[in-house]
Formats: structure tokens, C-alpha cells, sequence
């Protein structure tokens, strides 16, 4: 997270390759589209522009965002410079933002299914009898299976009414694939060694930071606006940077150091470093006796795990780690070990997430300048709510009560001693995934359970955004628990593939057309930001806590939705904070000002605090130990291709989030379609080059057809495509049929521990077409 730093018009070179060798300007614009606008034209005087704030929703890290409008039209996106999460800095993705709300082919009023599920064949209907027949739905099938045959599923930053009907209906199976499909592991590593956890808008101490050890974190690529601008600063003020990575990127190309490492063995790496740093005392050896526990079992856990030992497994020189372990140790505790974005990749993420938490705080970093800092908080109140009935059984489960669980689920797998439903998903079920955050639940297992519709009946859907199949790994799963489905129905802005399978879409107004629930935050300020509608929605589309209001006063639930609009909502709990709305729309945020005592609890000699067991940093999980799953912390082997074979790798690019922005005009011109990249070597024993058409196979016979880029910029055992083209819904006029998936080719094995996927498992051929 980066401090109010302003940006230095020096280090633009440093940032000169930043898309891949596609020319932008400031703006986040193609050089094409700059030259069409500078286009000779006559004069015209243009009318002022009003301006809202507001804050971006074309990624998850959410930055601030002042929205100017002309006409009562949205026309120009720009920074909030008040915001933590990016200071007035706007990327390519958020100028595109304009094109979700301009696009032709977007969602513009409630469409009922009239073909077959996902054949997208649909009829216009009105609001009113979109929202009756959801509403029909929803009694039908609570009256018939019981309100846990609901499963929710959403992905954006309007998912939260979505959420509140569902529980409000009386459903446990509720998720965002933020934990099973992305950042699982390694939030949860953090909290296992320390209780707290660092993801999302991560609290890194970015400008102050002197030693960067990049796990794969591609911060110019995977791009977050202040996340990059604090590490270019860290960059700018003397960090080094070593940088670990498969594929040659553009954070490797500014990296002091890169090495290749085999993919799937950062956990080897790891396990020697800490090897190195416990046997040569190279860790704080003060923060270590007064504020951690387990650091003798631990030091005896690693002693097989040497430099010799990693260099065999990873390719990485033996010499070189005992000399990065030292390094790290001068400049400690101003030095992090960068975990990548997503760790769900491996047969132990788990045990990755735990090495890189436990070298951090080895090296003493929390709540210490160029570390990790405590966040400033700032409280608003939720509105006060009747309590949500959870799920339960309407007989006795000895009976079999209104379901057949037939089949080989233990019974204490479907309902708790109370006789209440487990979460279908077995997130935080004891016997099942017991790890996994019930609050965010397993995407994946989700849709595993709608596909075998065990341990009981899930006979509806509702979604809030999201694309089951391009941010997932396992079509076939996805379509069966689409087909299983009595009633699917799908709220969001614009087209794709899972919505194609839906009975009934409710059309979304885009964030840049309305008022949303309030962003709270930390950073070393605290914050609550507003977004305010910059124009009036353009078709006949609502606000999605609009559409849970009126879904819910349908279904006999509307006491949960007690407010007249969301704005009302926002309001009312701005008073509780002592705030209000006139206050905040001045400039979209009111903030609490940073505190060193608080953000640097370490630098004034005060203990951190780590909400653990034992009120300690644990080198050695407690919680892991009792539950007999401390053995994360050992190496396991990973799979390795055959000669004909590639390891399969996939990551994000800078203008595009996940599968959502590849139809979006703007964002499409960078890259209309992606590429394989292949080493030279592999590419010439296969008579492949540049430019050829070339079939990807997995093992299990998935494949995909895409065009090669041969390049040395990627080891000879491994290819790799970026992540979220390959559609297939003809809705999405621009993306449709360009490139190929990543996600049809990716691994769908799990985490043994975690229950989350491990998508970088999958071995691949290529072939020339």
C-alpha cells in the first residue's frame, strides 16, 4: 500500500515497458485511440463538466476515483488523489470503465430464457414479472428442498445484498471465489503463523522497504495502482529486488536479480532459506525469543531441507541462497518475502504460504518501517438487522426428513449437532475442509456439490457478476451443475458465459450509474469512501441493492432491506459513525490520519500484537498441530512433464482483470487475443514458429488452439498464455472466439489441506496444426 508519494516524472523510464511494448499514455490509452482524438477536426466549445466521486470496480483493489460528466453523461475518469489505494493514479483498466457503461452489447433489461439452458436464446420481459417469478422461485424451492438448496455465488464489489438475501432466505451456501480460487492459501498461511491476515489491499510498508524477495509477484503486470506506485517508490528509494519466476516478466526485467525457478517449487527455495536463516542466525534474534514460539521444533524441521537439497529440485544455484538469506538479514527488518497474488497453484500452497509467512517474520518485519504495519481502522456501523435464520432441518435427519442422503456422506458432514446444515461446500466443516474460510467458502467444491447434488440437493442459483467457467478450471463440472439446476438466476452488467445458462438476467446499472454500500478500509490512514452515480443509467437496468429490496419484500423477507434506496442505507450509517452523506460526497472519503505509534507499534519498542493461541507469532501453527496438519510445513514432490511435455502456466496482464475485461472496446485494442510463449528450443524440435497455430492438449485430453510467441523469455520446460480469453458466448461481441482459455486447460486438483484448487498442476504437448 502506498503513502501519499508524489510520482516522479524521472522514473517514467522505469515504468517503459510496463504493457508489454504496447505504447500508452498517460491517460492508459492505446497510442492508436490518442491518434484518432488529436485527429484534425473543427473548433467546438464543450460545456463544463461536472464532477462525483466514486471508487473503481474494473479490479478488486478498488481505487478512488473523481468522474467528471457533461450532458448527464459519464465522459472522463480520473483519480481521487485523497484515496489510499491509489492517489490519483488511473490505469488502463479503470479509464476503460467508461466502456461498461457505453457498451453495445451490455445488459439492458430483464430478459427470461425461452430455448434450451445456454443455447442464449431470450425474451424481454418487464421488471415485474422478473422479480415475481425470482420471488415464486425462491418460496418453491424452500417449500420443496428447504432453503439450503439456495447456493449464491458472487464476484464483485456489489455483491453484499446478494449476500444478505441469501442468508436472509436462510441459506449457508453463500461464496466468492477470492478463497478457493485465488488468494486461499495464502491468507490463511498468515493467519495460522500470525493471526492476522495480509491480503486484499495488503498493509506493506512498500516505499520504505530495502530488500523485495518476489515469489512470482508481478506487480507490474498483476497490477494494482498503489501497490505498484509504493514498490516503484520502495524501487526508486534503494530497494533490491530479487525475482523469482518461471517466465522472464516486466517486474523481472526491473529485478536486480532473476532466476528461473522450476514451476511448482517455491516451496523448496523457501524451506532452504529458512534453513540457511535458522542455522547461520541470521533472524531477529530479539523479535524472535520475546514474540514468536516454535522456533527450536522448527529450526529441527528444516535441517534436511539445505541449499544442495533446494538447487536439485528448483534449478536454483545452491550458492546463491545462503548469500540472499544474508542479505536479507542486513537490511531486516525493512525486507519482505513477496507471496504471489494468487498461491493456488501447487500440492501445497499451503505449505508455500506458511515458508513465506514464517521467513517474514523471521526476519522480524511486523509493524516495523519497510515491513508490514498495523492498519488505522475506521468504523462505520452496519444497520441494524433482524437476526438471519440459518438453515435447518424441517425433520428429524434419523427419518431422512424431506431429502434422500443416500450415498457415502457421513451424516455428520450434512448437519452440526444442532441439527443445522453444514455448508454444502465443506467449508469450515470438521471432517471436510476444516481450514477453509466458511465466509467466503469453496468456489470450487460449490459447484462440485451443484454437479453431484451431494451431501443434499442444490436446486437453485442465484449470482452476483462473476464467469464459473473462465475464472475456474473444470467446464464439466460447471455445465452439469448448471443443467441440475430447477431455477438459475443471474444478476449483472454485461454478458458471458455462465449467464448464458440463466432463466431469468436482472440487468445491472454499471457502478458509474449509481450508489453502492460504502468501501471501508485501512491503510496507515483509515478511510470510508462513497461512490455516487456520475450519470443516470442509460437502460432499463436497477442497483443491485435495489433488486434484493424488491426481490426480498416478494419473498416475505423485505424486514432485512428496511431502507427506501441504498442511499438511504448509506446515510443512515454514516450518522451511526457520526458522519454523513453531504460530508463524504465532497471529496468521495473522509479518512483518520495515519499514526506512527499505531501503523509502527515495533519501531516504538511496543509488542505486536498476533491473535494467535498463544498470543504469539507461531513458527510452528498450533492449530495446524492439533488438527495433524503441521505436515504442510514438509516438502512434497511436485509433478514434473515427460520430454515431450510442458509445465502449463498462465498469469495476468496489466490491462485486463481476470475474464472480465477482454470484451471491453478500450481494453481489447492492447491485445486482441492471447499467445502461447515457447522457448526457441522446444519450439524448433517441434518445427513451431512464431506466428504458427499450435493444439495445447493436457493429459486428460482437454485442448485449445492458439497462436505461438517464441521467445526466450520463458524456460524450455514450461509454456504459458495470459490468462481470460478463449469465450465462447456470442453475446460478447469483441472477445468471442479470440484466443484460447487458460481455464479449460488448468488443473483442477485440490489443495490436500485447504480444499482450494491447484491450478498449476496441469502437464501439456503442443502440436502445430
Amino acid at each position: 500500500m502506498s503513502t501519499h508519494n508524489n510520482f516522479d516524472p524521472s522514473r517514467r523510464a522505469f515504468l517503459g515497458a510496463t504493457v508489454g511494448g504496447t505504447a500508452l499514455s498517460i491517460a492508459g490509452l492505446p497510442s492508436q485511440a490518442l491518434a484518432r482524438i488529436n485527429a484534425p477536426h473543427p473548433h467546438e466549445k464543450l460545456k463544463e463538466t461536472t464532477e462525483v466521486f466514486g471508487f473503481c470496480d474494473m479490479c478488486y483493489w478498488r481505487c478512488g476515483l473523481k468522474i467528471r460528466s457533461r450532458d448527464e453523461r459519464a465522459v472522463k475518469i480520473e483519480g481521487n488523489p485523497e484515496h489510499p489505494n491509489n492517489w490519483g493514479v488511473v490505469c488502463a483498466k479503470g479509464n476503460s470503465g467508461l466502456m461498461v457503461a457505453y457498451a453495445p452489447n451490455r445488459l439492458k433489461y430483464p430478459m427470461k430464457r425461452v430455448g434450451e439452458r445456454g443455447a442464449g436464446e431470450w425474451k424481454r420481459i418487464s421488471w415485474d414479472e422478473a422479480l415475481d417469478t425470482v420471488a415464486k422461485e425462491l418460496k418453491k424451492i424452500k417449500e420443496k428442498y428447504g432453503p439450503q438448496a439456495l447456493a449464491m455465488i458472487g464476484h464483485g464489489t456489489w455483491e453484499k445484498p446478494y449476500h444478505r438475501l441469501a442468508h436472509a432466505f436462510g441459506t449457508p451456501n453463500t461464496t466468492s471465489p477470492v478463497f478457493g480460487l485465488c488468494c486461499g492459501p495464502r491468507g490463511l498461511s498468515n493467519v495460522m503463523v500470525t493471526g492476522r491476515n495480509l491480503t486484499g489491499n495488503e498493509t506493506i510498508d512498500l516505499e520504505n522497504c530495502k530488500y523485495f524477495l518476489m515469489m512470482g509477484r508481478n506487480v507490474t503486470e498483476s497490477l494494482h495502482n498503489g501497490e505498484t506506485l509504493g514498490w516503484i517508490n520502495g524501487v526508486a528509494n534503494g530497494a533490491k529486488v530479487v525475482y523469482f519466476d518461471p517466465r522472464y516478466t516486466i517486474t523481472a526485467s526491473k529485478a536486480d536479480e532473476y532466476y528461473a525457478i522450476r514451476p511448482l517449487t517455491d516451496h523448496a527455495f523457501l524451506l532452504a532459506m529458512i534453513h540457511v536463516v535458522v542455522n547461520e542466525a541470521l533472524y531477529d534474534k530479539k523479535f524472535v525469543a520475546e514474540q514468536t514460539v516454535g522456533f527450536e521444533e522448527l529450526k529441527k524441521r528444516v535441517q534436511k531441507y539445505t541449499p544442495e537439497w533446494a538447487e536439485s529440485i528448483t534449478d536454483v544455484p545452491a550458492e546463491v541462497i545462503p548469500r540472499i538469506a544474508r542479505e536479507m538479514a542486513a537490511k531486516a527488518p525493512s525486507v519482505f518475502v513477496y507471496a504471489p497474488r494468487r498461491l493456488t497453484r501447487s500440492a501445497n500452497d499451503l505449505g508455500t504460504g506458511l515458508s513465506i509467512t514464517i521467513l517474514n517474520t523471521l526476519f522480524g518485519v511486523w509493524d516495523r518501517k519497510g515491513g508490514v504495519f498495523s492498519p488505522i481502522k475506521f468504523e462505520v456501523p452496519e444497520i441494524d438487522l433482524p437476526k438471519f435464520k440459518h438453515a435447518h432441518l424441517a425433520k428429524r435427519i434419523e427419518t431422512g426428513g424431506d431429502f434422500d442422503y443416500s450415498g457415502d456422506v457421513p451424516q455428520a458432514h450434512i448437519v452440526d449437532e444442532k441439527g443445522q446444515f453444514q455448508r454444502a461446500d465443506g467449508a469450515g466443516v470438521m471432517g471436510r475442509w476444516p481450514l477453509a474460510n466458511a465466509q467466503y467458502g469453496l468456489t470450487n467444491e460449490m459447484w462440485k456439490a451443484m454437479a453431484e447434488q451431494k451431501p443434499y440437493p442444490i436446486k437453485m442459483l442465484m449470482t452476483a457478476g462473476g464467469n464459473g467457467f473462465l475464472n475456474s478450471t473444470d467446464y464439466k463440472t460447471i455445465r452439469q451443475a448448471l443443467m441440475n439446476l430447477d431455477f438459475y438466476v443471474a444478476a449483472d452488467v454485461m454478458p458471458n458465459e455462465m449467464n448464458m445458462y440463466a432463466d431469468i438476467i436482472l440487468p445491472e446499472a454499471s457502478y458509474l450509474e449509481r450508489y453502492d454500500d460504502l468501501q471501508t478500509g485501512g491503510a496507515k490512514e483509515g478511510y470510508v469512501a462513497v461512490r455516487m452515480p456520475a450519470m443516470k443509467p442509460l437502460h432499463d437496468t436497477r442497483d443491485a441493492w435495489t433488486i434484493c429490496k424488491q426481490i426480498a419484500e416478494r419473498a416475505d423477507l423485505g424486514q432485512y432491506f428496511p431502507h427506501d434506496s441504498i442511499k438511504e442505507l448509506i446515510e443512515e450509517r454514516l450518522k451511526k459513525a457520526g458522519h454523513s452523506l453531504a460530508e463524504i460526497e465532497k471529496k468521495g472519503i473522509i479518512k483518520v490520519p495515519a499514526d506512527p505509534k499505531e501503523n509502527f507499534r515495533g519501531e516504538q519498542g511496543i509488542p505486536s500484537v498476533f491473535p494467535t493461541p498463544s498470543g504469539k507469532a507461531e513458527l510452528v501453527p498450533s492449530i495446524l498441530k492439533m488438527m495433524k496438519f503441521d505436515d504442510a510445513l514438509d516438502y512434497v514432490e511436485q509433478v514434473r512433464p515427460d520430454e515431450d511435455e510442458f509445465h502449463f502456466t498462465f498469469a495476468r496482464i496489466g490491462f485486463h482483470t481476470h475474464a472480465r475485461t477482454q470484451d471491453n472496446i478500450f481494453t481489447a485494442e492492447f491485445m486482441p487475443e492471447n499467445l502461447l510463449w515457447i522457448h526457441p528450443e522446444a519450439a524448433n524440435k517441434r518445427g513451431i514458429k512464431d506466428g504458427d497455430l499450435v493444439k495445447v492438449t493436457v493429459r486428460d485430453g482437454r485442448s485449445e488452439q492458439i497462436k505461438v510467441k517464441v521467445t526466450l523469455r520463458i524456460r524450455k520446460d514450461t509454456v504459458f498464455m495470459v490468462h481470460g480469453y478463449g469465450h465462447f458466448d456470442k453475446r460478447m461481441t469483441t472477445a468471442y472466439n479470440k484466443g484460447a482459455s487458460d481455464s479449460n486447460l488448468a488443473s483442477s486438483a485440490q489443495e490436500p489441506r485447504v480444499g482450494s484448487i491447484s491450478m498449476g498442476q496441469s502437464l501439456v504437448k503442443v502440436e502445430k496444426v
